[in-house]
């Protein structure tokens, strides 16, 4: 899998596949795509995992893109201004704010996180619900 992040204000990631290799995102993300491209639902993980993406500003339901030729592309873009960044989700895991996921590899987790104690979500900025990435592969 190769990517290329461009933008200034508005960043979006293009995503580089070959035949079989897939990346998954909230319902939505997807900007463009090439047209030989399978796409499929699915609530990964399960309704109760769905309902804490739910929580933490994601949707419901996430849509799998999988590659049916070599050189194939996926672009998602950020419905709002800032950066996007590439996180190797075996080095982490990682808390990211409501809202940060964009896109990963299948083998990527997103989940609901709840900082320890009840001061850390009333006076660490970022509120009691975070997202959490796990896993094996690259998020963004």
């Amino acid at each position: 899998m190769r990517y290329e992040i461009f933008g200034d204000n508005l960043p979006a990631v293009t995503v580089y596949l070959d035949n079989g290799e897939s990346i998954y995102t909230q319902s939505g993300g997807l900007t463009w795509m090439s047209s030989e491209m399978a796409m499929e639902t699915n609530m990964k993980g399960g309704f109760l995992k769905g309902l804490g993406r739910m929580l933490s500003g994601e949707s419901l339901f996430m849509a799998t893109y999988t590659a049916t030729g070599n050189g194939q592309y996926i672009t998602c873009a950020s419905s709002f201004p800032g950066n996007i960044i590439c996180l190797d989700a075996s080095q982490g895991p990682y808390i990211a704010q409501k809202n940060a996921f964009l896109c990963a590899q299948p083998d990527v987790q997103l989940d609901i996180y709840s900082p320890p104690g009840w001061k850390t979500g009333l006076f660490g900025g970022e509120g009691f619900i975070l997202q959490e990435i796990t896993g094996v592969g690259m998020a963004f």
